[in-house]
């Protein structure tokens, strides 16, 4: 249903991966949408991107800032008003609210979530301020989950769908405090499996990577391969893990296998590409469907599932992600020493993308390739 985007071989921020994208004279597809506020920049640090991912977790979101419009105040609003705000709507209290009002909720807690984002512009924020918001949010969090249960006990799908956009915001907002009781709530999101927002949750513990406290996500999103009950999240997981754990984990390059083994399309495509992340060349075969324009641009590989009736509809995959894939397959295969995947490589310097063409030339140079 989804595809896969570039990778980025050291994560680097955006910035950095556009200039290094500048360096071999490739250019990223047009295609990906600008998504910011969403995070945008969590998914160009991935090496894979699902196209699924963007529609399921940040699709709805987009759809909310097009809709009815981001935070367009000139004069911000103190951090301590934008919580009061949504601590009196959380809850029990969100019973009975309508439409226009959650528009405003959503516009707070999006507000909520981009200052968070940009704390390192904003001199006011001290770590005894960063720990109270990340306490004061975790609370709304737990009770708006409450909430979400009640509602869907009495049947109010679309009032579960409204509040869970706005419950995504509040969890990003969490994340980006970078707190260690933040990062705790969020292992223990990901250990709840609670969908949708356990995708949620591990996107923002990979964006604190380097923080003390993340490494105990790696458990609980390596048991998810095994019993993820949506695609999305299965996705979602194998990306992370890939980003998270050490290069030959043992535990988790098993559950990648047993993942790509029993999966098709995008969620197997996705724990090859994993694997070759974390050095095993256990998903060889897939790798080098990925690494073959012929085989990507045949047949009906680009999957919809349409969420209320369940029905899967089949495309061919788009060019543009056609050159994503190849790009994120040569990153992924070139972490092995594969014969095999390396006369793949070779071959694609003659691919008609000129962004494939330079990701390959980077590649052999830097792997001491180069004719």
């Amino acid at each position: 249903m989804s595809v896969l985007d570039q990778m980025t071989e050291t994560l680097r921020p955006d910035e950095n991966a556009q200039d290094a994208a500048a360096d071999v004279g490739s250019e990223i597809s047009s295609d990906a949408p600008d998504l910011e506020p969403m995070t945008f920049s969590l998914l160009g640090r991935f090496f894979l991107v699902p196209l699924i991912i963007i529609s399921a977790i940040v699709g709805g979101a987009v759809c909310v800032v097009l809709l009815f419009g981001g935070p367009v105040t000139s004069e911000q609003r103190p951090i301590a008003e934008l919580l009061q705000t949504l601590e009196s709507t959380t809850g029990e209290k969100s019973f009975g609210i309508l439409l226009p009002r959650e528009k405003e909720l959503w516009q707070t807690a999006l507000e909520l979530s981009v200052r968070l984002k940009d704390k390192g512009k904003e001199s006011s924020f001290s770590t005894e301020e960063l720990d109270t918001v990340s306490r004061r949010v975790s609370s709304m969090v737990n009770a708006d989950l409450a909430v979400l249960d009640r509602l869907a006990e009495l049947g109010g799908a679309t009032q579960v769908d409204i509040r869970s956009r706005r419950l995504e915001f509040l969890i990003r907002a969490l994340g980006r405090t970078g707190r260690p009781s933040a990062i705790a709530f969020l292992v223990e999101l990901v250990r709840s499996r609670r969908e949708p927002f356990v995708q949620v949750a591990m996107q923002e513990l990979v964006d604190l990577r380097a923080e003390p406290g993340v490494a105990a996500a790696i458990e609980p999103m390596t048991a998810l391969l095994d019993g993820a009950s949506s695609d999305e999240t299965s996705l979602v997981a194998c990306t992370c893990l890939s980003v998270l754990a050490g290069v030959g984990d043992v535990a988790v390059i098993e559950a990648l296998k047993r993942v790509r083994l029993r999966s098709e399309g995008e969620v197997e495509w996705s724990a090859a590409l994993a694997l070759a992340r974390l050095g095993s060349d256990a998903g060889a075969a897939t790798l080098l469907d990925l690494l073959d324009r012929k085989f990507l641009e045949s047949g009906d590989r680009y999957h919809t599932r349409d969420e209320k009736s369940g029905v899967v509809h089949r495309y061919p995959l788009p060019p543009g992600q056609v050159e994503q894939i190849l790009i994120a397959a040569i990153d992924a295969a070139s972490n092995l020493a594969n014969t095999d995947l390396w006369e793949m490589i070779e071959r694609l310097k003659s691919d008609p993308s000129p962004a494939v063409r330079g990701k390959v030339a980077a590649t052999l140079k830097a792997h001491g390739r180069a004719a």
